[in-house]
């Protein structure tokens, strides 16, 4: 929530008896009070920061008379007339009540300053230049007005604030020599245009900050206003955050098991998040002298949360494959999992997975195999010949409790084996039953090529895989007869 510096308004509002001044944001929640504001309505400062500004005004001041005043002074700039209020204590108010509007790259605010029709006469009110002069002092942002030539012409306590350089230091110089490396000026520009960008400040005392500028032109006369916020605090959090992602990304990555690479049986992988986390897992294990086990799990959606959901289900499976072995079983025993790991929300959709796992029997030359809810994945055996592997059941997580079921292919020669996650189906083609068929292509006609070289010349199908919108996982093995 933004916070704004009262202390100009204040100092304005302490002169006048019953006035207030509060800022609201575009939801028009209280986001900013003036002091004398509670005192005169009876609320303490933490009953009204959050809350709408409705809670201002008397019961006929409904939500969509006051969405009316904030549509006008969209619409014009401010709004003037008359109000009526009632205190904590019930006592009800008149007042003279003016609305203005302030933009900033975050967004808008809104200015709603009140005088009680009692304590001072019309003739008293503060001019909307008085108002103004609070408005740069105090507003949540620097407001600097400049010349159609880029200098400064006139420098508020906020821009001194976050410049850290006084009014006599600022004033008549351009306003980009007040960023570091600011000899480029974008000035002028169409004036129906507002132009927006970041920068960095260099403070006098060699201190610097990290803002957002708005350049607003005035559309009666040759000037524009600056809007300067101080981003400082959000870079910092922003930049802590990538760290943790980066840190989480790295041990996301290494929970990914050895690719198996022997004389009887070479894997190699593509792994692509969509964000810097990603919902796809895969993982393979040999079992004993003869047998392998390979999984890849797709976890709905992508993000923070697939992730942990995944990396969570990585910690089960070497003890669920290795022990348990058979398909059926390992798919059942993984939803049984979900129930216990997520007992209240066992039918959530966001804790939905698709898998396909399967055991390669080098001694017997079989494949045996299950997929819940996954996209089929593809046999080819030497003589070219295709098979998919899409006998299963639903997702695991399905509210629908039906019985999974098992796929046996049996293999004489050479095989490759093809599993993927369906985040690459709308990389290679808008039509998915067109990427569907551009894969089942390649991996029947590059079955020969080493398995990184078939990967390659399967993602080469489609566009680059810069920002895939959908985490991708693509797994090729190779069974040697």
């Amino acid at each position: 929530m933004v916070k704004a510096n009262v202390q100009a308004i204040d100092q304005l509002d302490a002169e006048q008896l019953g006035s207030g001044m509060v800022i609201t944001d575009r939801q028009l929640s209280i986001v900013a009070v003036s002091e004398p504001t509670p005192r005169w309505l009876g609320f303490a400062k933490n009953e009204l920061v959050g809350r709408p500004v409705g809670v201002l005004f008397s019961a006929e001041w409904s939500a969509a008379l006051l969405d009316g005043i904030a549509e006008a002074v969209k619409k014009d700039g401010c709004w003037q007339g008359e109000a009526r209020h009632v205190a904590k204590s019930g006592k009800a108010y008149m007042s003279w009540m003016n609305v203005y509007r302030l933009s900033g790259s975050e967004g808008e605010w809104l200015v709603w300053h009140f005088v009680e029709q009692t304590a001072m006469p019309p003739a008293d009110r503060p001019t909307p230049s008085e108002l103004l002069e609070v408005i740069y002092d105090s507003a949540p942002f620097a407001v600097v007005p400049v010349a159609a030539d880029g200098t400064v012409q006139d420098w508020g306590l906020s821009a001194e604030r976050l410049f850290g350089r006084r009014k006599e230091e600022a004033v008549g110089r351009p306003i980009w020599s007040l960023f570091r490396c600011g000899s480029q000026t974008w000035l002028p520009f169409p004036p129906q245009e507002q132009r927006c960008g970041e920068g960095m400040v260099q403070r006098r005392d060699g201190t610097s900050a990290n803002v957002a500028y708005t350049v607003i032109p005035v559309l009666q006369g040759d000037g524009y206003i600056v809007l300067v916020e101080d981003e400082t605090k959000q870079k910092q959090k922003e930049a802590e955050r990538r760290r943790q992602v980066e840190l989480a990304k790295k041990i996301q990555h290494n929970l990914l098991t050895p690719l198996i690479q022997n004389e009887a049986v070479t894997m190699d992988a593509v792994y692509i998040p969509s964000d810097d986390l990603s919902g796809d897992i895969y993982a393979c294990y040999q079992i004993d002298l003869y047998r392998y086990g390979v999984i890849v799990i797709d976890v709905m959606g992508h993000g923070i949360s697939s992730a942990l959901v995944s990396m969570l289900l990585r910690s089960l499976l070497r003890g669920l494959i290795v022990r348990v072995i058979d398909p059926v079983s390992v798919a059942s025993e993984l939803e049984k999992h979900v129930q216990t790991l997520f007992p209240d929300e066992a039918n959530n959709i966001r804790h939905l997975f698709s898998m396909i796992y399967l055991v390669i029997d080098t001694k017997e030359r079989k494949i045996e195999y299950t997929n819940a809810g996954h996209p089929a994945g593809l046999l080819v055996l030497d003589d070219g010949s295709v098979h998919e592997l899409d006998k299963g059941g639903l997702a695991i997580g399905s509210p629908f409790s039906l019985p999974f079921e098992k796929g046996v292919i049996h293999y004489d020669k050479r095989a490759r084996l093809l599993l993927y996650t369906d985040g690459i189906l709308e990389e290679i083609d808008p039509s998915i039953l067109q990427s569907i068929e551009k894969i089942r292509l390649c991996t029947q006609m590059c079955r020969h090529l080493p398995d990184k070289r078939f990967l390659e010349r399967l993602i080469s199908q489609g566009p680059p895989l810069v920002s895939p919108s959908d985490d991708i996982c693509l797994l090729s093995i190779t069974v040697h007869g």
